[in-house]
């Protein structure tokens, strides 16, 4: 309920009949979609400032080092948004298990810190063994087969609603 509140999308390529069980959820999400937007608001901000300041240093009016200020704020702000939306991105809030055990519904931010989900059969899954994840570390990755995107979530810090599921999921843990 509170990811509709927030805004999130729900993808439109699948049957809407289907039913998701909640699987692993990640409750930081909603601050990574926070800090995501923040970022991008910053970013905007940084850059609408630097076509003023360019013309008011050709009118003599701001110094140079207030115009390189500037400049190196905006490079700053958007070198930091890649970076930060290359990473959030890339961070899974919630996988679900259709109702079937056929289809995960693996749910990320996209740039604009909003709801991508992602429909991909069970076996498409890569386990965590095959993987190489050991149970201790901080972030596992989620691969599929047939992609080479590779997403992330962290049981540390993250909570496993249905352990069954998400050993048929993922395998056990090494």
């Amino acid at each position: 309920l509170w990811a509709r509140w927030l805004g999130f999308k729900e993808d439109s390529n699948h049957d809407p009949t289907e039913e998701f069980k909640l699987v692993y959820r990640f409750p930081g999400i909603k601050y990574c979609r926070i800090l995501s937007r923040l970022k991008l608001l910053q970013t905007a901000t940084s850059m609408i400032m630097l076509p003023p300041i360019c013309y008011l240093y050709l009118q003599g009016q701001v110094s140079q080092n207030i115009l390189l200020y500037t400049t190196g704020i905006a490079v700053f702000a958007g070198a930091m948004l890649y970076g930060m939306s290359y990473f959030f991105r890339r961070i899974i809030g919630f996988i679900y298990l259709s109702e079937t055990e056929q289809t995960v519904r693996v749910a990320h931010l996209t740039f604009w810190g909003r709801r991508n989900d992602i429909y991909c059969p069970i076996e498409t899954v890569v386990t965590l063994d095959e993987i190489g994840d050991s149970k201790d570390e901080l972030l596992h990755q989620f691969k599929r087969y047939n992609s080479t995107d590779t997403l992330y979530f962290t049981i540390k810090y993250g909570q496993i609603v249905d352990r069954q599921k998400f050993t048929q999921i993922f395998g056990e843990f090494v």
